[in-house]
């Protein structure tokens, strides 16, 4: 092998190295940032706005790093380096591994790992939580938690932005409530059953006013089966409005 094509082998494998340490850097910032929120309602927003977007800059990172690596090892084997056509039908073959490992993880990501971040987000938001007097607290349910939520808390989970949940040390009776930002969340699609149902636009029908509620239509669209539904909401008057965004 010439000079020329040395050059290549090195700068091709460094490009490798170079994308895979970038993939691995990006993952282990993300459980750094994660790690870094003390409030669970904190750590759960970010995984949810967040964990996603990181895992695919990871997945197109290791799938530039593959590329990098097919092009050097088969154009090294075939001693093809140099500028043949040959050269050019190796790159493109290299490429497309690439692509396809990056395709499958993006299909991963969109329909499969809603379910795995789901099973992760319940973990952090009803993992067991203890008391400042070192005791176990019990998570209320939705009718046992009405009793020790305002109406502002409560208007803001019939209108699906927010949900609280209210724990309870039943030794000292001091009380935790958490608020979940949940305005931004796939839904359930009732057609396939995967988290994947996603707001697509929306149709007010009555304006809200100052002490007056509205009424919004909101149209999902489910990115894996294409099933369609409509739901009505109502939109909180804007005296209502004020109120909550001080809570």
């Amino acid at each position: 092998m010439n000079a020329l094509g040395e050059i290549w082998i090195q700068l091709l494998n460094n490009g490798s190295y170079g994308f895979l340490l970038l993939a691995t850097l990006n993952q282990i910032i993300y459980f750094i940032l994660l790690g870094g929120k003390s409030k669970r309602s904190e750590k759960y927003k970010f995984a949810v706005d967040n964990e996603v977007k990181y895992l695919k800059r990871t997945a197109n990172f290791f799938s530039i790093s593959i590329f990098f690596f097919l092009f050097s090892e088969i154009s090294s084997s075939l001693g093809v380096l140099g500028g043949s056509m040959l050269f050019i039908f190796v790159a493109l073959m290299a490429f497309m591994f690439a692509f396809m490992i990056a395709y499958g993880f993006n299909m991963y990501l969109q329909f499969y790992y809603p379910f795995v971040l789901e099973k992760r987000l319940k973990s952090i938001r009803f993992s067991k939580l203890k008391s400042s007097s070192g005791n176990y607290m019990k998570l209320l349910n939705e009718l046992e938690e009405d009793e020790f939520m305002s109406d502002e808390m409560i208007a803001l989970e019939d209108a699906s932005e927010a949900d609280f949940d209210v724990w309870m040390d039943e030794v000292s009776d001091e009380k935790i409530i958490h608020k979940y930002d949940i305005s931004d969340k796939a839904l359930v699609c009732p057609a396939c059953n995967f988290r994947t149902l996603k707001e697509r636009k929306e149709k007010v029908l009555k304006d809200a006013s100052e002490f007056e509620e509205g009424l919004v239509e909101k149209f999902y669209q489910c990115t894996y089966c294409n099933h369609k539904e409509s739901k009505q909401l109502k939109l909180m008057s804007w005296s209502k409005k004020r109120e909550l965004e001080n809570i």
